[in-house]
């Protein structure tokens, strides 16, 4: 078989989003900051130039939307803003779009939302929650991981924080998903303004609840959130910035990102059998590794997008002001250059936390801690509950949902035998 070359890549292409990694090498190697010919924008793919771009705040920016000299929407986005403004609340700038000092100051009202003390505090939560999921299918002998457990664990986690009723969980999981499918990149314009409806219906389902907390606040997350003002602001988000921050900040970034990395995790372990049974004898010494090990390795978000504020140079390449970036941070954590065998799950790396499946710099992702402990507590369930376990016969496709952002694997069909 003839090697792949920059010409065959085409990250937008479904089968290639399957499985990215031969594509990513190309680009290490040939292309590493690639001007994708169908979308005019750079995108960089070694780990050293990532990094670059995400602790260098003078010359990149996180706002992307209005870069360059042509800010006329285009008619499906005007679609989109009008469908917005008319029938729900038309989504700011979310703390991961902004840049210092806005982002500064949002990020201090998260910051006390997820101080360590409060994250501490759900930790019992999580474990319980994730034993008694794994409990409610463990008779069986075989489960659907991604519906069964994977989703539930983190979205309930985040929906109680959210005031959200438990009721309610697949209702807000469908919304979710719109989101998540929206920002795809992949969607033609009938199919997103059907989920920008969606994410309408989400926000008259929470708008109350904003309501209600600014009337009598708690101790949730949702409250500090609602009712924190904001520094040099001189008052509290209002609700078009919550509603995109509860859609994009907290449910998809702290849930679907989650369970992503919870169904990759599971699915590597039934694939790499060796690694399984040094978990099982050894789950003290090397359970945080494997957590560490299957964010590098199958990173939940591949990429995201930053701008340039002015001419630039990555790895010889000359970068124009107002250039839009996708940078891959997928192709970053399996670079060889930056990890020894990086296609290898291996538990005894060094410094095994030091990959950039949460970002870097000041947009480290500020849910990484809570994200962590549901990630022990599902593994640490499953090993404890399950002696061994195996895909389970002719059920299982492996798809991916078509992102070209994310990595989501769609269902994940398991047998197993109880402890």
């Amino acid at each position: 078989m003839n090697k792949s070359t920059v010409s065959d890549v085409n990250l937008f292409a479904v089968e290639t989003q399957q499985c990215p990694y031969d594509a990513y090498q190309v680009l290490r190697e040939e292309a590493p900051v690639y001007l994708c010919p169908t979308t005019g924008m750079y995108v960089i793919s070694r780990f050293d130039d990532v990094k670059q771009i995400l602790t260098d705040d003078v010359n990149f920016s996180n706002q992307t939307k209005m870069m360059g000299d042509d800010q006329q929407l285009s008619p499906r986005q005007q679609k989109v803003v009008d469908l917005f403004e008319a029938e729900g609340w038309l989504p700011a700038p979310t703390l991961a779009g902004r840049d210092d000092p806005d982002h500064k100051a949002i990020r201090a009202v998260y910051n006390e939302a997820f101080r360590p003390k409060r994250v501490a505090e759900l930790d019992d939560e999580v474990r319980d929650l994730a034993f008694q999921l794994i409990d409610d299918f463990i008779e069986s002998g075989h489960c659907e991981w991604v519906s069964q457990f994977a989703v539930p664990l983190p979205l309930v986690i985040i929906g109680r924080q959210m005031g959200a009723d438990a009721g309610d969980m697949w209702r807000i999981k469908e919304w979710t998903q719109a989101f998540f499918h929206r920002i795809s990149l992949m969607l033609d314009e009938e199919a997103e303004l059907e989920t920008v409806r969606k994410e309408i219906e989400a926000q008259h389902y929470f708008q109350p609840i904003f309501e209600k907390l600014r009337r009598s606040p708690d101790d949730s997350l949702l409250s500090v959130l609602v009712n924190s003002v904001i520094a040099n602001w001189g008052r509290p988000l209002n609700d078009n910035e919550l509603h995109a921050e509860m859609m994009a900040d907290t449910f998809v970034g702290g849930s679907e990102t989650t369970t992503n990395a919870i169904s990759a995790g599971v699915k590597l372990l039934i694939e790499n059998k060796d690694i399984w049974q040094q978990l099982k004898a050894y789950p003290d010494r090397y359970l945080n590794n494997f957590i560490e090990e299957v964010l590098r390795l199958e990173s939940p978000v591949q990429g995201l997008m930053r701008s340039t504020k002015r001419e630039v140079t990555i790895s010889g390449i000359t970068i124009p002001a107002g250039s839009l970036l996708n940078i891959r941070y997928a192709a970053a954590n399996r670079d060889t250059d930056r990890f020894e065998r990086a296609a290898t799950i291996d538990l005894e790396r060094k410094s095994a936390g030091g990959h950039m499946a949460f970002g870097a710099g000041k947009h480290h992702c500020l849910g990484a801690p809570l994200a962590r402990r549901e990630l022990y507590w599902a593994f640490r369930a499953l090993l404890e509950r399950i002696d061994d376990l195996w895909f389970a016969p002719d059920k299982n496709t492996f798809s991916y949902h078509p992102h070209y952002l994310l990595r989501s694997l769609q269902e994940l069909h398991i047998e197993f035998k109880p402890a």
